[in-house]
C-alpha cells in the first residue's frame, strides 16, 4: 500500500499544476491588457486585475469544477500567485 502513495503525490502534484495553470489561463483571458502574460509573482495592480475580472474567474472556476467558491468581500491579494493559492484551495482538496 504505501507504494502506492508516491504515485498518489505525484496525481495529486499533476492535478494542482494543472488547475493552477486554468486559474491563470481563466485570468489571462478577463485582464485588460492581453499582451500581458501572467506570472505568479506579477502585482495584481501591474495587470489590472479588477473585481470584475476575480467574480467571472470564479464563475468559471464553479461551473467547470463544480466547486462553490465564498471569498469575502474583503479579500485582497497582492499578486497573481496569491489569488490563484486562494481560488485553487476551492478546488483542489488536501
Amino acid at each position: 500500500m504505501s507504494a502506492d502513495r508516491p504515485e498518489n503525490a505525484a496525481t495529486d502534484e499533476a492535478r494542482s499544476a494543472a488547475v493552477e495553470a486554468r486559474i491563470i489561463e481563466l485570468l489571462q483571458k478577463e485582464i485588460q491588457d492581453r499582451a500581458a502574460v501572467l506570472d505568479r509573482s506579477m502585482r495584481r495592480d501591474e495587470v489590472a486585475i479588477d473585481s470584475i475580472d476575480i467574480v467571472n474567474v470564479i464563475f468559471a472556476l464553479e461551473e467547470e469544477f463544480k466547486v462553490s467558491v465564498d471569498l469575502k468581500p474583503d479579500a485582497t491579494f497582492e499578486t497573481v500567485g496569491d489569488l490563484v493559492d486562494v481560488l485553487k484551495s476551492y478546488v483542489v482538496r488536501p
